[in-house]
């Protein structure tokens, strides 16, 4: 009989969760790393003589609903008596919130009043995935510094090793490159501040820099270490990442590689038997190389994007477009606004791209009672 109507619960417990989906309520928390637009009706009893009352309810209402669309975690019990199911009980608990929505309609009848709304469900925490976009980067000339105490041979090949970089960099995979490396960037900040009177700016030109574009400096470096009783050499690859018109410095990131190159002792026969092939050192370090670079660009890909607001004849412009991996309807989210009369206890506003151009984009604001003035100089971070 027990197993008879533990057969049954469970039966009860699969009809119930058909039914949350034919809701298109989701039951697991994997949209927890995307940002969506829903809409969701809420309702609630026609107050006559309060009319406020009836359409907060209401709102509230809808505001719950559209938080459920964005993911729901299902949870029930049951308490059974005597063989006999007496109280079965489930929990709805939405896993996202409303971040901002906007009224669609409202309407009335004689019981109830009816609001239906546009909203933006997601977290504030979630992961931002990194997606495959493009990248534009101006590769500039960086430096080579190499100790007095490493073996000629060593050195010679530190050289080729920095011209391999600038190889592995311009084949990157969905990155532009604009090679300048015969050009310092700093030469470029200088001749900036004054192109009109600088001699370099006149005859060589300044390099085109959008605000959602990099400016990189790779580095190579090799000095000696002592461990284990090798002459032992630590190769260090740097990478100054530098963005945007103003050339602000992103983010700066080394990686080593130790080179074990021979025995350190009195005999020369040993030295010259432990000594490691060159051809394979070499291949070791365009191995790491390689390696560090994917992973430095992987990283990259990682960074939000990010831009600046400005108003411009009415309409409301991001310095990002398409060239910087900006789609058609993105989402972004814009920090530090307060909306009058909203249900929400938070300052974000909702924007998506209206239309995209090369290297800016026109946005509209989820809530149209913002101000578009209120944005202007604010940072939008998009969400992919």
């Amino acid at each position: 009989m027990k197993k008879i109507i533990l057969k049954f619960i469970n039966i009860y417990k699969i009809y119930i969760l058909i039914a949350l989906l034919t809701l298109n309520f989701p039951l697991h928390a994997q949209d927890k790393s995307n940002f969506k637009q829903v809409e969701a009706t809420g309702r609630s009893i026609l107050l006559p003589k309060n009319i406020e009352t009836s359409r907060k309810r209401a709102l509230e209402d809808a505001i719950y609903l559209a938080a459920l669309k964005g993911g729901a975690d299902v949870n029930g019990f049951s308490a059974i008596s005597s063989n006999t199911i007496i109280n079965d009980q489930s929990v709805i608990k939405a896993t996202n919130r409303v971040l901002d929505f906007k009224i669609l309609s409202e309407t009335q009848n004689k019981e109830y009043l009816t609001i239906k709304i546009s909203a933006i469900v997601g977290s504030e925490l979630s992961k931002i995935d990194c997606k495959i976009r493009p990248i534009n980067i101006n590769l500039y000339k960086g430096s080579i510094a190499v100790d007095t105490s490493v073996p000629s041979e060593l050195a010679r090949y530190t050289s080729l090793w920095y011209n391999k970089t600038y190889e592995f960099i311009s084949k990157q995979p969905n990155v532009d490159i604009n090679n300048f490396q015969s050009r310092k960037l700093s030469k470029i900040i200088k001749s900036s501040k004054n192109p009109s009177f600088d001699y370099n700016a006149i005859t060589k030109g300044i390099p085109t820099i959008h605000p959602g574009n990099y400016s990189l400096v790779p580095k190579i470096a090799l000095t000696k270490m002592n461990k284990n009783n090798f002459s032992s050499y630590l190769l260090t690859i740097s990478f100054d990442l530098y963005k945007g018109q103003r050339i602000k410095l992103e983010t700066s990131k080394s990686y080593d590689l130790l080179i074990n190159y021979q025995l350190e002792s009195k005999f020369q026969f040993l030295k010259n038997f432990s000594t490691l092939d060159i051809d394979k050192i070499d291949q070791n370090v365009n191995n790491h190389l390689s390696k560090v670079i994917n992973s430095f660009f992987y990283d990259i890909k990682c960074i939000p994007l990010e831009g600046k607001l400005t108003v411009n004849e009415g309409k409301l412009q991001v310095d990002l477009g398409s060239k910087q991996g900006l789609k058609q309807k993105q989402i972004g989210m814009v920090n530090g606004i307060k909306i009058q009369n909203s249900m929400l206890n938070d300052s974000i506003l909702i924007v998506h791209t209206d239309d995209v151009f090369d290297n800016h984009s026109t946005l509209l604001p989820l809530n149209d009672n913002v101000k578009l003035t209120n944005l202007n100089n604010k940072i939008v971070k998009f969400v992919e």
